[in-house]
């Protein structure tokens, strides 16, 4: 005797095997967008990260200290009483001062970093509670220590920490 058609257990077979076969799928689709849903988070942190490392060092290395004073929790002034700079016109190398020091203040404040009152903006993320600054002294040099946290949308919390050491110099004779 032939067949002519499907059971229905055939058929709830094919439906079963089916339905799995679109859950499997179903489920890899959601791991693979998670997956790249983390791995954006922690890229966007990174380039955050280095960004706000970039902006610290700038300043400074523009900048160029002699000295500090520190303005308060979390909040630094850099301090610039002199220079040696080439003067064309005596061809030599001369000793610049000024007086008053120049000035540049790096500062935490209403979760913002600021470099002379002006805030970093960052995208993406807040800046967190736990970031602070700090000046450790030796006898001549001086290390400049920020510990930042960059708070994502979901509340995951990225730590980064820049420094920079200068030499604590005093106006030369």
């Amino acid at each position: 005797m032939s067949k002519r058609g499907v059971t229905m257990i055939e058929l709830l077979a094919a439906v079963v095997i089916f339905a799995l076969t679109v859950s499997l799928a179903a489920t890899v689709i959601s791991l693979i967008e998670n997956a790249s849903d983390r791995i954006r988070l922690n890229t966007q942190a990174n380039s955050q990260g280095l960004f706000l490392d970039n902006e610290i060092k700038d300043a400074f290395i523009k900048f160029g200290p002699t000295t500090y004073a520190s303005c308060g929790t979390n909040c630094v002034t850099l301090e610039k009483e002199f220079i040696y700079e080439y003067d064309p016109i005596l061809d030599e190398i001369v000793l610049t001062t000024y007086a008053p020091a120049l000035t540049h203040e790096i500062s935490i404040s209403n979760g913002e970093i600021l470099v002379n009152s002006v805030p970093i903006v960052i995208d993406y993320f807040t800046i967190g509670a736990g970031t602070q600054l700090e000046i450790i002294e030796t006898s001549s040099q001086a290390y400049f220590l920020m510990t930042f946290e960059l708070v994502a949308a979901n509340g995951k919390i990225f730590t980064f920490t820049t420094s920079y050491s200068f030499a604590v110099l005093a106006i030369p004779a």
